[in-house]
């Protein structure tokens, strides 16, 4: 039999339900799970809640947020629960309910079925990379996409343009859907925005580019900067940011999951061209993802996980039209069949989900750094700096000056990386510790140039496997 073009829904809604509760249960479960990055913008607003000013490091006026609204978000949130940490946790996992809605709203423009518009929530409450990024600024960008494309399709074109002003402050990568919209409007049956459409956007990121003058002296953040010039440099190799989107993609219905299945996903959402009242969904936001993964591809950007937020979302609402679409071509007329394979779903990625889940997200991600931390922060004096390549556990816990070998928080040493001179920033920030890898990573070479000279002395105290600590001639050694 046949599918209708109208397929009535039994239980309107419980899918989405559903999604939601498994998604609160998750995040209940891993709300103290601690994610590097996240922890810098929280030692941010933290020095902010205890008023050191809106820093990393007290004193330093250096912006190492490339998301001011997730910042801005969390303040109060973190300020009432009075840890930094748990206001960027809470408003990251509000925005990532935020997300699935959004989604299930912009499907349901085009899909007549409640629960297979609601698919794509489901697919990221099982998926493991939603709670990969959990703190970070992903969820409250792809919320914001969602919106927009929404927005779009229900021509109301000065919300988009608000919104579309919040998703580049959420992430400036969130601009290229102008162009994307811009395209669709060129060669579309659609009218321009009035011009009062623009302001607001543009008032919101001119605001932020003058706070960011006023309060750091530079228009933009040096974490963004910093990012550039890894690439620039070269040392995460060539066509990184495609190579890891690829590998991550095998995932089934967790981010490490088998090629069968993600072939048979992909054939689902190659599918959706077979829904034609979403055609111009799919070239949109097909559009829009083509800018922003080249955006990060020819730039050479290092892979981070929350870079593929967007990716995920998108493909997961191609998969849910492309099972709409078979089942309004093919072989049944959609309640009973589709409800049931979608319990069946549920139930399989639960248990397939639960117990790897658990044990891969279920302590903090860097447990060493922040064992290191807390040592740090016992064992050296309280105005001492420590220069490291990842900073944002250490950093939490040490409570210490943080000298960013990369850049990202401490200014003009991101023009070294970008020239691969991992040395010279010695010049700029003498440190009075020094943690480096062992063996050493190639972005702690200035070890090597200071060992030669003799103004080093390791911490003969620090005993962390496949780590050292160096205590600079002059410092005192740890005590």
């Amino acid at each position: 039999m046949t599918c209708n073009n109208q397929i009535s829904v039994q239980n309107p809604g419980w899918v989405l339900i559903g999604a939601c509760l498994i998604l609160a249960v998750n995040c209940a479960l891993l709300w103290g799970h601690e994610l590097d990055d996240a922890l810098i913008y929280a030692r941010y607003l933290q020095n902010f809640i205890d008023g050191n000013g809106y820093v990393y490091n007290p004193g330093e006026y250096v912006n190492g947020l490339t998301s001011p609204l997730f910042g801005y978000l969390s303040i109060i949130p973190a300020f009432i629960l009075g840890d930094a940490r748990d206001g960027v946790m809470l408003v990251s996992v509000l925005a990532a309910f935020a997300s699935m809605i959004s989604f299930y709203y912009v499907l349901r423009l085009f899909i007549t079925s409640d629960s297979m518009a609601a698919l794509p929530a489901l697919l990221s409450a099982l998926a493991s990379i939603t709670y990969m990024n959990l703190g970070m600024e992903a969820s409250l960008f792809t919320a914001l996409i969602a919106l927009s494309f929404y927005l779009y399709f229900k021509v109301r074109h000065f919300s988009l343009g608000i919104c579309i002003g919040l998703a580049i402050l959420a992430r400036p990568e969130g601009v290229f859907l102008v162009p994307a919209m811009a395209l669709m409007t060129l060669f579309g049956d659609r009218n321009w925005p009035a011009i009062k459409c623009y302001l607001i956007p543009t008032l919101l990121v001119g605001s932020q580019l003058v706070f960011n003058y006023l309060y750091y002296d530079a228009l933009l953040p040096s974490s963004g900067l910093a990012k550039l010039s890894q690439g620039e440099s070269g040392l995460w190799g060539a066509n990184n940011f495609l190579l890891t989107l690829l590998g991550l993609f095998r995932f089934g219905v967790t981010h490490i999951g088998s090629w069968s299945i993600f072939f048979a996903l992909l054939l689902l959402a190659i599918c959706s061209i077979l829904v034609q009242s979403a055609r111009r969904y799919l070239v949109l936001s097909f559009t829009f993802l083509a800018f922003y993964t080249s955006f990060f591809a020819l730039l050479n950007l290092p892979a981070q996980a929350w870079y593929y937020a967007i990716h995920y979302s998108l493909f997961w609402s191609y998969v849910a039209l492309g099972v709409y679409g078979l089942c309004k071509k093919f072989l049944f007329d959609g309640d009973s069949a589709v409800n049931s394979g979608l319990i069946i779903f549920m139930l399989g990625g639960l248990f397939l989900q639960e117990p790897r889940l658990l044990s891969e997200l279920g302590k903090t991600v860097r447990e060493d750094y922040k064992e290191i931390g807390i040592w740090l922060s016992q064992n050296t004096a309280e105005d001492a700096s420590v220069a490291v390549v990842e900073i944002g556990t250490i950093g939490w816990y040490s409570k210490r000056r943080i000298i960013d070998i990369l850049g990202l928080v401490t200014a003009d040493v991101s023009s070294y990386v970008a020239a691969g001179d991992f040395e010279s920033w010695l010049k700029l920030f003498p440190p009075d510790y020094i943690m480096v890898h062992d063996p050493l990573w190639e972005f702690e070479s200035a070890i090597g140039q200071v060992s030669q000279e003799g103004g080093l002395q390791e911490v003969a105290s620090f005993t962390f496997p496949g780590f050292k600590l160096y205590a600079f001639n002059g410092s005192e050694a740890a005590r």
